[in-house]
C-alpha cells in the first residue's frame, strides 16, 4: 500500500465535521477501527436508538413526578354578570329578573397520589366574592381548609404499575442502546472487508498485470531466440489482456465498496476509491461458554425486555379487572367553611365540614365480556410465557454456536496464514524459475493461482474472524480481549 497516499484520522475527522473543501480533507485511507468509531458517530441507526433511550429515560422521570405532590391555583376573575334570567317563584310562575353583578373566586390546591393504593390525598382553600351591583352589596364565602382522599377500593392501579415498569423499560432501553452501538460495528466490519476484499483483488489484479507484462517481454525475448513456441507467447498474451479486465473490474468494485461506506456513514460520495490499513488481530482469545452466556444475561437488553412481557401481561389482566366488575371509589373529607360580608369572617369561628363517600358501580348483565376478557388475556400470557422460555432458549444456542465458530475460525486463521507465506515463497521461487528458464509457463500459472487463492482465502478468514469477534461482542455485550463489560 503506497504510503504516500496515507492520512490521519484527524483528517477524517475534519472531513466529517465539514472542515475545509471536500477536495482538500478527501481521505483515501482508513482502518477497520476508524470507521467503526465514525459509524457510531455518524450512522442514522445510532441516532435513533439514543432517541429511545432519551424516551425511556423521560418516561421513567414520569413516573418519579408521579409520586411528588402537586400545587395548582385556580381563579375564576372577573366573573362578571349583567343580564336577564327567569327566577321561578313559590307558586310556580316565573318572574324575570334583572342581575348585575360579579362572582369570581380564587383558590389554591396540593394534592398526592398515593402509589401503593393508587389513591389521591388532597388540601385545599378556597375563597369566594360576590358584588351585587343592583344593591351595592358585598358577600364572602371560602373554605379556610379542607383536606381528604379519594381512594379506588377495586380499581386498577396505574401508578403501581407504572412505577414497576418504568425502571426496567429504562434499564431495557439503556442496554438496548449499547447493543445497537455493537450492531454498527458489526456492520461497519462487513463494509470495511467488502472493501478490504476489493481492494486486496485490485493489488492482486495490478500485481498480475504488472507480472504478466514483464514476462510477455521476456517471452517475446524468447521468441525471437526460438526457445518458446508461439503457443506460449499467445498464453502470455491472453493472461496480459485477462490481467488488464481484472484489474479494470477491480477498479469498479473498489469504488463501489468505497461509496457503500460513504453512505453508511451518511456523507456524499465524490467518486474516490477508499483503501484500508489491514487489521491487526493480536493475541488468541480464549472465550469460556459459561462466561458469555452469564455476560449476556447481565448485560443483553433481552433479559429484561423478558421481564418485562411477563409484567405487561400480569398488567393486562390487572387493568382487564380493575376495569370491569364491582368498581367502588371511597371520597372523604374534612375542612373549615365560613361565609361572611368581610374576608375576615371566614377565618372567625368558622363551621366544621365533613363529606363521606361511597360510589358503586356493579355491571348487572354484561354477557360474560368480563369473564371472557380475562381468559383471554391470560392465554395470552401463556404464550407470551412460552414465547420467552423459547426465545431464551434460542438465545443461549446463538451464543454456543458463536462461541465455537470464533474459538474455530481463530484456529483457521493461523492455519490460513500460514498458508498464504508459503504460497507467496512458492511463486516467488517459481518466478525466477521461469526467469531462468527452469519452468513452464504453465507451472508458473499455477503457483501464481495458489498464490493469490492463499491470500484471498486469508482475506476471508479474516473477515470471519472480526465478523464473528464483533458478533460475539454484540451477544454478550462483553469486551473478552480487554476483558470488560461494554459500556460500563
Amino acid at each position: 500500500m503506497n504510503s504516500n497516499n496515507i492520512k490521519t484520522i484527524t483528517s477524517i475527522l475534519l472531513l466529517l465535521c465539514g472542515v475545509g473543501s471536500s477536495e482538500a480533507q478527501f481521505v483515501d485511507t482508513i482502518s477497520l477501527s476508524q470507521l467503526i468509531q465514525l459509524g457510531r458517530q455518524k450512522n442514522i441507526s445510532v441516532y435513533e436508538s439514543k432517541v429511545n433511550l432519551q424516551s425511556a429515560e423521560l418516561d421513567y422521570l414520569l413516573t418519579k413526578i408521579d409520586a411528588k405532590p402537586t400545587l395548582t391555583g385556580r381563579a375564576n376573575l372577573p366573573n362578571y354578570s349583567r343580564t336577564s334570567l327567569s327566577v321561578l317563584q313559590p307558586n310556580g310562575s316565573i318572574l324575570f329578573q334583572q342581575i348585575n353583578n360579579n362572582n369570581s373566586a380564587v383558590g389554591l390546591s396540593l394534592s398526592q397520589n398515593i402509589i401503593g393504593t393508587g389513591g389521591t390525598v388532597f388540601a385545599q382553600t378556597d375563597l369566594q366574592r360576590f358584588d351585587d351591583f343592583e344593591d351595592n352589596s358585598t358577600l364572602y364565602n371560602g373554605i379556610p381548609i379542607r383536606v381528604g382522599i379519594i381512594q379506588p377500593i377495586f380499581g386498577f392501579n396505574e401508578f403501581k404499575w407504572n412505577r414497576t415498569l418504568a425502571p426496567i423499560r429504562l434499564r431495557e432501553a439503556s442496554k438496548q442502546y449499547i447493543a445497537d452501538l455493537e450492531s454498527v460495528n458489526g456492520e461497519a466490519t462487513r463494509l470495511f472487508f467488502n472493501l478490504l476484499i476489493a481492494g486486496i483483488n485490485l493489488e492482486i489484479a495490478t500485481a498480475n498485470f504488472s507480472n504478466n507484462q514483464s514476462l510477455f517481454e521476456i517471452a517475446e525475448e524468447r521468441y525471437e531466440l526460438g526457445k518458446i513456441s508461439d503457443s506460449d507467447v499467445l498464453q502470455l498474451k491472453v493472461s496480459l489482456l485477462s490481467a488488464q479486465r481484472s484489474q479494470k473490474n477491480a477498479q469498479q468494485a473498489v469504488r463501489l465498496a468505497s461509496s457503500n461506506i460513504y453512505a453508511f456513514l451518511g456523507l456524499p460520495y465524490n467518486g474516490g476509491m477508499l483503501q484500508t490499513q489491514l487489521p491487526e488481530v493480536g493475541e488468541k482469545v480464549l472465550v469460556d461458554y459459561e462466561q458469555a452466556v452469564e455476560q449476556a444475561r447481565g448485560n443483553r437488553p433481552e433479559i429484561d425486555g423478558f421481564q418485562r412481557q411477563a409484567l405487561e401481561a400480569d398488567q393486562d389482566i390487572a387493568a382487564i379487572k380493575g376495569t370491569g366488575g364491582l368498581q367502588a371509589d371511597l371520597t372523604a373529607s374534612f375542612g373549615l367553611v365560613r361565609a361572611g360580608a368581610q374576608i375576615g369572617d371566614i377565618y372567625k369561628s368558622p363551621q366544621d365540614e365533613q363529606l363521606v363517600q361511597m360510589n358503586l358501580r356493579v355491571p348487572i348483565v354484561d354477557w360474560g365480556r368480563q369473564k371472557n376478557q380475562v381468559k383471554l388475556a391470560k392465554a395470552q400470557k401463556a404464550f407470551a410465557q412460552q414465547l420467552i422460555d423459547q426465545q431464551s432458549q434460542e438465545f443461549n444456542t446463538q451464543i454456543r454456536q458463536v462461541v465455537d465458530q470464533f474459538q474455530t475460525v481463530q484456529e483457521e486463521l493461523e492455519l490460513a496464514e500460514a498458508l498464504k507465506e508459503v504460497a507467496q515463497e512458492r511463486f516467488d521461487i517459481a518466478k525466477e524459475s521461469f526467469v531462468l528458464g527452469a519452468i513452464s509457463i504453465t507451472e508458473l500459472s499455477i503457483a501464481q493461482q495458489e498464490k493469490d487463492q492463499a491470500l484471498r482465502t486469508y482475506i476471508l478468514v479474516l473477515r470471519q474472524y472480526w465478523q464473528s469477534y464483533y458478533q460475539l461482542r454484540s451477544l454478550t455485550l462483553y469486551d473478552f480481549k480487554n476483558k470488560e463489560k461494554i459500556g460500563s
